[in-house]
């Protein structure tokens, strides 16, 4: 059963129901643009010092860095998949609360978090969509995440994508850096990303994480060597023709995410909602 009736055919979203908007964006049109998007966000944290600190010193992403790395994407997607007023909604609110409590960082550094979830999947789109994003869609993931951070508790965020951008930018500008702590969590989690790549190609996981990275100066603060600039065209060349191949195929007709529903090594059968989070 889908979550919501969905076109079948490449159309642009209508309508004034932003969440909705998001959702499909999300769940259906770019469900492989926006997974990209979310591991890039999940690891540039690690790329400010002061944050990788902060997640070394909990000890989650060490001790269990594969149901932290799964866990993170069922929060944001339940809350995607079934509204900020949903039982399952709240109750992912509640954890993001709860979670947060005490631990230590400036308004910024919080709200610098939620733009990594606003900004980079949607700048992939820009750069890897199959189409360019409707200026509809963009406000529909900037009301998003600006209701997550109100209902966070976190005041006031941009309210524009481009300001979300110049925010992000700003903040990377002043804070990014390599750490001992940030190199450490990246290997930790790598796995977690190492996974989704064709097995013949895992070992080339790191070079894969530098080419996706946006900004040269990220994969430095990451530990990661640099890609070489001999492989950027290849990789690029690569994305236009999945994008290519994308643009001549039906829309998805299932969901890429569907609540309690995750066949991973971490939940094989599923999982309920009080199994996630530390």
């Amino acid at each position: 059963m889908h979550l919501f009736t969905h076109p079948t055919r490449r159309s642009r979203p209508t309508g004034t129901d932003l969440h909705g908007i998001y959702r499909t964006m999300t769940l259906y049109d770019f469900q492989t643009e926006m997974r990209a998007g979310f591991f890039v966000s999940y690891y540039r944290n690690f790329a400010i010092p002061s944050t990788a600190k902060t997640l070394a010193a909990r000890g989650e992403m060490k001790n269990r860095p594969m149901k932290r790395s799964y866990d993170t994407a069922i929060v944001i997607h339940e809350i995607i998949a079934n509204g900020f007023d949903s039982q399952r909604g709240q109750a992912m609110i509640e954890l993001l609360r709860r979670v947060h409590k005490g631990v230590p960082g400036s308004a910024d550094d919080f709200i610098y978090v939620l733009m990594t979830l606003l900004v980079l999947p949607l700048r992939w789109i820009q750069r890897h969509g199959w189409r360019q994003l409707t200026a509809l869609e963009e406000e529909a993931a900037v009301a998003f995440y600006a209701e997550l951070g109100r209902r966070m508790g976190l005041g006031p965020v941009p309210g524009t994508f481009a300001a979300a951008g110049e925010f992000l930018d700003a903040y990377e500008e002043r804070r990014l850096g390599p750490s001992a702590e940030g190199a450490s969590l990246l290997e930790a989690t790598v796995e977690a990303f190492a996974i989704r790549v064709p097995a013949r190609f895992r070992r080339l996981t790191p070079l894969v994480l530098a080419l996706m990275m946006d900004k040269p100066e990220v994969a430095v603060a990451l530990g990661l060597r640099p890609a070489p600039a001999v492989l950027k065209f290849p990789f690029h060349a690569v994305m236009r023709f999945r994008a290519f191949k994308a643009r001549r195929r039906p829309l998805p007709s299932e969901p890429s995410f569907v609540p309690g529903r995750m066949n991973t090594s971490v939940y094989p059968d599923g999982y309920e909602l009080s199994q996630v989070g530390p």
